[in-house]
């Protein structure tokens, strides 16, 4: 029982871990967009401001998708768990039937 509760915890912090990289890149890509234009293309310097709020607001939107996804497919996967216990109990309970018919 403790692997489970291992396995769980690992993909607690994926799921931690990913969607703060979900957040980060794009704020990244901003700044580092905004640092090559500035600096390299000589564009103005609120440029800073625009391409990192705007990747907040990507990351952002990036970050929520991410956990909506996620959690879907974990109610899906338990879901599908509950119905696999339930049609083992039917299979069981099949098989014991049959067993005692047998004696």
């Amino acid at each position: 029982m403790r692997y489970g509760k291992f396995v769980n915890a690992v993909y607690i912090i994926n799921v931690i871990v990913q969607s703060f990289f979900s957040l980060a890149c794009p704020m990244g890509l901003g700044f580092l967009s905004a640092w090559l234009l500035v600096e390299k293309a000589g564009a103005p310097a609120f440029l800073y401001a625009v391409l990192i709020v705007l990747g907040a607001l990507v990351g952002i939107y990036s970050m929520i998708k991410f956990i909506i996804d996620t959690m879907t497919a974990v109610e899906r996967l338990e879901k599908q768990r509950e119905k696999r216990k339930q049609e083992s109990k039917a299979d069981k309970n099949q098989r014991d039937g049959k067993n005692e018919e047998k004696l």
